[in-house]
C-alpha cells in the first residue's frame, strides 16, 4: 500500500497540502496517510527552571493536537485511512527521520510562502526536508 507522510503543523499551508492529497488519493486508490506533528524541543533553562518536565511533555501535546485537529477532519471527511503521530524535536530533521524509519513513499507538505531570498538567507523546513530524504516530496504552496 502507498505510504504518504504528510507534515502537519495547523496552518493553511498544511491545509492545503491535506487537500492535495484528498484529490490524491482519487488518482491513486488505496493509501495510508501518515499526519506529523513536530514540536521543538524546549532548550531554555528559563523555561526548564519553572516548568517540570511532565508539563513541558503535557504543553507539547497540548499543542500537536490542536495542531493536528483540522487536518484530521478533512481525512476523516474523505475517507482515507490515517495514522496521527506526534513528535518533539527539530522540525526538518525529525520529519526526515520519520519518513525513512515509516517507509514513507512521498512526503506532501505546505509551504509557508517565503519570498526565494527569504527562503534562501532564512532556509525553510520545506527545503531541509528536501535535502535529507531521497523520496519524492511534494511542496503544496
Amino acid at each position: 500500500m502507498f505510504k504518504i507522510l504528510i507534515p502537519v503543523d495547523g496552518s493553511a499551508s498544511s491545509e492545503r497540502a491535506l487537500r492535495h492529497v484528498v484529490e490524491l488519493a482519487k488518482l491513486v486508490g488505496a493509501m495510508q496517510a501518515h499526519l506529523v506533528n513536530v514540536q521543538p524541543a524546549v532548550t531554555a533553562w528559563e523555561v526548564k527552571r519553572f516548568l517540570r518536565e511532565e508539563e513541558i511533555d503535557a504543553l507539547h501535546k497540548s499543542l500537536s493536537e490542536e495542531a493536528t485537529q483540522a487536518a484530521c477532519a478533512i481525512l476523516d471527511a474523505a475517507g482515507i485511512p490515517y495514522r496521527l503521530h506526534h513528535r518533539v524535536g527539530e522540525v526538518a530533521e525529525t520529519i526526515a527521520e520519520f519518513a525513512v524509519s515509516s517507509g514513507c513513499d512521498q512526503i506532501v507538505m505546505g509551504t509557508r510562502g517565503m519570498g526565494s531570498v527569504e527562503g534562501l538567507l532564512l532556509g525553510s523546513t520545506s527545503t531541509k526536508v528536501l535535502h535529507l530524504v531521497q523520496v519524492p516530496v511534494t511542496l503544496v504552496k
